[in-house]
Order: C-alpha cells, then sequence, then structure tokens
C-alpha cells in the first residue's frame, strides 16, 4: 500500500488553534487517536459558528456526520499546542467534504490528516436538505483554487453516496402531499440528461404535471379505468411485458404482485379492492408531481435503451435530493387520453410515466422491499 504524504500547512486556507489537555495523553504518552476525530469536529463546527451561519440549538438545517477517517505521521503529546487546518474539498447540494489536518505548534507538515463528511437534514424531520446559502457562501472561501475547476470527493464518501441513492431506490406507492420545489425538479432532470444516448442522440422528452393538469388527467384516466366497457377500447401501443410469460420471469412478476396485495391485506377473490389499489397508479399514487414520457417515433430499438438509462438517472438522482419515485408503466395503455390531455405531438409516442414526491413511511405498502437475485443467477464470469 502507498503511504499517504503528509499535508503542508501552506495546503490549507482555514486554521483552529486548540490547546491539548493533560487527559488526552494515553498510556503511551502521546494523545490517543479517537481525540483528533473530536478536533475535526470541533474545526469544522467552530468555524461554521463563528461566522454565524450555524445556531446549534436554533438552525432549521443541521449537519450530521456521515464518514471521517484520519491518517497518522507523528505523535502529539500534552502539553503541546495544536493548529487545525481545514479546507472544503467537494460540496454537493446537501453534502460537504472537508480536509483536515493537525499541526504541531509552528510545524509546517501534518502530524495527522483526513476527511470528515456532513450531510445537511431538517433538523425536525432528519431528510436532506440544501446547504443553506450563507453556509454555502462561506464555505466557498475555504475551496481550494486548484479544487474548483476539478473538484474531488473521498472514494469511500463517493461511493457510498452512490451505492446508498441506487440501492434505496424503490417503487413508492404512497406519496405524501409535500410538495417538490422547481427547482429540484429542474436539478433532477438536468442531472438525468447526462445518461449515455447512441451518438449522443437524447431520445427522451418529459412533460412535468402538477395541479390542475395532473388532476385533469387522473379524472380522466379513472373515468375510462372504473367503466370495464370503455376500458377495453384502451390498448397499449407496444409491449411492456411479454406476450408469453415463461419461468423464471413470470414467478417474480406473481411474487411481487402478491406481496403487495398480501401487505395491503388484499385476498385473491376481492377484485374490486385489487382493481382500486391499480387505480391508484393513475393518481399517482398522491404525488405531488407526475412526470410523462415520450419518443419520437422514429427511434429505434436502441434509443429505447438509452432511455432506460435515463429513467434510472431521474430515479437515483431523485433519492440523492431525499425525494422518492414510482416508475409506472401501467400508463401505457391510455396514451390516447394522455395525448390528448398533453396534446402530444402525432410524431411522440408515450412511454411510461412516473410519480415523484415524498414517499409516506407510515404506509404498509411502502414496507415492500422487492427481492433480487443472487449474483450466480444471471452472471457468468468467463476467462
Amino acid at each position: 500500500m502507498t503511504r499517504l504524504a503528509a499535508h503542508q500547512r501552506s495546503d490549507y486556507l482555514h486554521f483552529q488553534s486548540l490547546n491539548t489537555r493533560w487527559g488526552d495523553n494515553d498510556a503511551y504518552g502521546h494523545v490517543n487517536n479517537v481525540l483528533y476525530y473530536s478536533w475535526f469536529d470541533t474545526a469544522v463546527n467552530a468555524f461554521l459558528i463563528n461566522n454565524a451561519v450555524l445556531d446549534i440549538a436554533h438552525s432549521p438545517v443541521i449537519g450530521l456526520v456521515i464518514e471521517s477517517q484520519c491518517n497518522y505521521f507523528a505523535p502529539v503529546s500534552f502539553p503541546e499546542r495544536v493548529t487545525i487546518g481545514l479546507r472544503v474539498a467537494r460540496m454537493g447540494n446537501s453534502s460537504v467534504c472537508y480536509e483536515v489536518a493537525v499541526f504541531r505548534d509552528d510545524a509546517a507538515q501534518a502530524a495527522a490528516q483526513g476527511h470528515f463528511v456532513h450531510v445537511y437534514v431538517d433538523r425536525v424531520s432528519r431528510r436532506p436538505a440544501s446547504i443553506p446559502e450563507a453556509m454555502r457562501t462561506l464555505l466557498a472561501t475555504i475551496v481550494p483554487p486548484s479544487y474548483v475547476s476539478e473538484p474531488i470527493m473521498i472514494q469511500s464518501a463517493l461511493q457510498q453516496a452512490v451505492d446508498e441513492a441506487i440501492k434505496s431506490r424503490r417503487s413508492i406507492r404512497a406519496f405524501l402531499p409535500d410538495p417538490v420545489a422547481r427547482e429540484d425538479i429542474e436539478a433532477i432532470l438536468e442531472v438525468a440528461a447526462r445518461a449515455p444516448s447512441g451518438t449522443n442522440t437524447q431520445p427522451w422528452k418529459v412533460y412535468v404535471l402538477t395541479g390542475a393538469t395532473k388532476e385533469r388527467l387522473s379524472a380522466a384516466i379513472l373515468q375510462a379505468h372504473d367503466n370495464p366497457a370503455e376500458g377495453v377500447k384502451h390498448v397499449e401501443e407496444y409491449h411492456y411485458y411479454p406476450v408469453q410469460w415463461n419461468s423464471p420471469y413470470i414467478d417474480r412478476r406473481r411474487k411481487v404482485g402478491w406481496d403487495l396485495y398480501a401487505l395491503l391485506q388484499l385476498t385473491r377473490e376481492n377484485k374490486a379492492g385489487m382493481h382500486a389499489q391499480h387505480g391508484r397508479n393513475y393518481r399517482f399514487f398522491d404525488a405531488p408531481v407526475g412526470l410523462m414520457f415520450t419518443i419520437d417515433r422514429s427511434m429505434e430499438r436502441g434509443s429505447w435503451l438509452d432511455y432506460g438509462m435515463f429513467l434510472q438517472n431521474v430515479m437515483i438522482a431523485a433519492r440523492g435530493r431525499g425525494l422518492d419515485t414510482c416508475p409506472q408503466a401501467a400508463f401505457t395503455q391510455y396514451h390516447r387520453i394522455i395525448a390528448d390531455v398533453l396534446q402530444l405531438p402525432d410524431n411522440e409516442m408515450f412511454v411510461c410515466g412516473m410519480s415523484l414526491g415524498h414517499a409516506d413511511l407510515d404506509r404498509i405498502e411502502n414496507t415492500l422491499v422487492t427481492e433480487r437475485e443472487p449474483l450466480p443467477g444471471f452472471v457468468k464470469f468467463v476467462e
């Protein structure tokens, strides 16, 4: 393993001086390793408090530590005085990764260095929240110039953030009425548009539905859904599912369906209850935002593969902002109604819908976590 090089005092942009204490020394006569993490925490929060961007008792947005790490180069002992160097390595919408170093007295080279990651959340709900603007402005003053054009993130923190966004994505079937800010929707779609597409064709087009238009579409589809004579007139324009099912796909489909209905206490005989639950798709499961996706009819199968990557990006970017989604092929049956309400041009074909908002975690249906096939079931390593 390559040994890290100790940073220099000149690498840092803010400094906090601290006194060591008699009780900081361990049995070997130097400051115990765990104390360094306390110094990191103290330096970061003192910087924020002293610059009046954090009130630990009243600020509506607070930072929670999700990761810290330290490498040691030289021992520190009482009664030495230490200086903590601080800089921002990366700043996202709701997270900050600080790089922190410990310098002995007036030493130019770090005795220890590491990183400290804050994720900002609402004090009450503990949902991820945007970094307040005043805090963001302050933090920008300790971003090294070299990081402005080429920001970095500690690899383990990056992996954790990406993995968590992917693994925490679920199809949510009950949402809170809490609104989603337009700037958040725009940010999600802007990030999602970085999805790869063959020769950069970018075949996606998105209609964002809120308010009266969303309600009007829901009402029109439900009118057809609840009228058997009318419902049979509406068929999908393309086959999302196989015409002929076989194992293991039909088994997985049946299991997730019955797992959901079991949670909702809907028996096989309760056709009306199952019909009503299916109808909740068309109310976007009460989410405040409905997303409707279309593609140009001239595009071929490869562009539909590209579209799937775009849809995944939308869902992952939403998770990164503490939001939830439910991708919905259920809408495809009613593509003619959707085209009429949204006034789609003839060259646009409806792909699918998606609900976007905050999950109602008190609803039983949102406890469903679907199973995934273990790697040996779908992966083969060939050497």
